[in-house]
C-alpha cells in the first residue's frame, strides 16, 4: 500500500499545525501582555484568532515580545519531541518553520524602533536570518541521526 496509516495520521497532523501555531502565538502574547499588567482582548473570527489587543496604563517593557516568543517556543517543544519520537518529518519540519517566524516576528517589532538604519540593511539582516534558519532546517532533516552519527563529519559533536 502507497499510504500507510502512520503517513495519513502525519498529513492529518500537520494540516492542523498551521491553526495550533496561531493560537498558541495569540494566546502567548496574551499572556505576555497580562503579565505586564494591560488589560487584553482577543479577537477571534471563526476559528481563527485575528489578534490581540490591550491596554496599559504605562509603557509596555521590549522584554514582551521576547517573553512572548520564548513562550510560544515552549508551548510547541512538547509538540517537537512527540513528532520526533513519532519520527513525523513533515510535521517537525512545519513546527520548525513556525518556530522560525515566530522568532522573525521579534525582528519585524523591532523595526518601529531601529528607525536609523535603511530598510536595504534590515532586509538583508532579515533575509540572512531566515537563510541560516532554513540551513538549520535542512540539516536537521535532512539526514537520520543513526546516519548522522555514523559520519563524523556531519556530527555536531564533532565540530
Amino acid at each position: 500500500m502507497l499510504w500507510s496509516k502512520k503517513l495519513l495520521i502525519e498529513f492529518a497532523v500537520t494540516a492542523v499545525l498551521p491553526f495550533l501555531a496561531v493560537w498558541v502565538y495569540e494566546i502567548s502574547n496574551m499572556i505576555a501582555l497580562m503579565v505586564e499588567g494591560g488589560q487584553v482582548s482577543l479577537t477571534v473570527a471563526g476559528w481563527i484568532p485575528v489578534g490581540v489587543a490591550g491596554v496599559s496604563q504605562s509603557t509596555l517593557s521590549p522584554l514582551t515580545k521576547g517573553a512572548q516568543i520564548l513562550l510560544s517556543i515552549g508551548l510547541l517543544l512538547p509538540l517537537y519531541a512527540l513528532f520526533s519520537r513519532s519520527r513525523f518529518r513533515v510535521a517537525k519540519a512545519f513546527l520548525l518553520t513556525f518556530v522560525g517566524t515566530f522568532i522573525a516576528s521579534a525582528y519585524w517589532e523591532l523595526l518601529s524602533q531601529l528607525t536609523f538604519e535603511p530598510m536595504t540593511v534590515h532586509m538583508g539582516i532579515f533575509v540572512m536570518g531566515t537563510v541560516a534558519i532554513s540551513f538549520m532546517l535542512l540539516s536537521e532533516l535532512a539526514l537520520p541521526r543513526s546516519l548522522r552519527s555514523r559520519l563524523p563529519a556531519l556530527s555536531r559533536r564533532s565540530s
